[in-house]
């Protein structure tokens, strides 16, 4: 199974010494609600931002699963149960984009009658570079951009909850902050989107920082660490942490365990 690896949705293959930009995408993501048997219809804009030369753009579908890390994998479409990739037929598959223009690639889902209630996903990507006369004189042949349309599908009833599975300090690495990792499951089957905070209180219970939990997705069925940046630098030692996740449910999903500081 071929997979591609990737820890956003912007993949950039090579760099070139004349700079070219790819492709804008709106919106970034989309969730839709249906029924099993239902067919709906969507459509996203892709827009050229640069001003020196047309590009080559071509869409595709892909599968995505999160790794424990919190890091996505991207697979072949219709490798997962929770895959919408087969249902999603769109046009145009591929086109050329001048300068400072858009186009809208309108897509059809068509949700099958047998479907289970949940969520299901799919990434539409759209990858961009030269057009064909620019490869052939040389220019910019080895870039490819890849900007990706997150497409959820909740289908029937959804529910949620989730649970707390543990956390650990992650020391700073190069220009990234300190971070409190969250553990979390998702036990309901459609996807959460979370939002909260870590404190971080000393053995005296002084809260010494906080942090926050923004707007991070949750694929139901899936267990991974969630970060939550800390801003300020911490003296080594001990610390109690509580966390508090807000996923849009009656009550918020509250925790709290112990970390080491180096």
């Amino acid at each position: 199974m071929k997979t591609l690896r990737a820890v956003t949705l912007i993949v950039i293959f090579a760099s070139f010494a004349a700079a070219q930009t790819g492709v804008g995408v709106s919106p970034p993501r989309v969730a839709i609600n249906a029924n099993p048997g239902d067919v709906v219809q969507g459509v996203v804009l892709v827009d050229h931002p640069g001003n020196d030369a047309p590009m080559q753009v071509d869409v595709s579908l892909s599968d995505v699963v999160v790794q424990s890390s919190g890091e996505p994998v991207y697979l072949d479409p219709g490798s997962i149960p929770q895959s919408a990739a087969e249902w999603i037929s769109f046009k145009p598959t591929s086109f050329v984009l001048s300068p400072k223009s858009s186009q809208e690639i309108r897509y059809t889902v068509h949700i099958p009658a047998d479907t289970r209630e949940g969520t299901y996903w799919t990434v539409m990507f759209f990858d961009s570079g030269p057009v064909q006369e620019q490869r052939e004189k040389g220019i910019g042949m080895e870039v490819r951009v890849r900007v990706g349309h997150v497409i959820y599908v909740n289908v029937g009833q959804i529910t949620k909850s989730g649970e707390i599975r543990g956390l650990r300090y992650q020391p700073p690495t190069g220009r990234n902050p300190a971070e409190i990792r969250v553990r979390f499951h998702n036990t309901g089957n459609g996807l959460m989107r979370l939002n909260g905070y870590v404190e971080l209180r000393n053995k005296n219970g002084k809260t010494i920082a906080r942090a926050k939990i923004n707007n991070v997705a949750s694929l139901p069925g899936y267990e991974y660490e969630i970060p939550a940046p800390i801003k300020k630098e911490l003296p080594g030692g001990d610390y109690l942490v509580l966390v508090m996740i807000d996923y849009g449910g009656d009550e918020a999903i509250v925790g709290e365990g112990k970390v080491r500081v180096p």
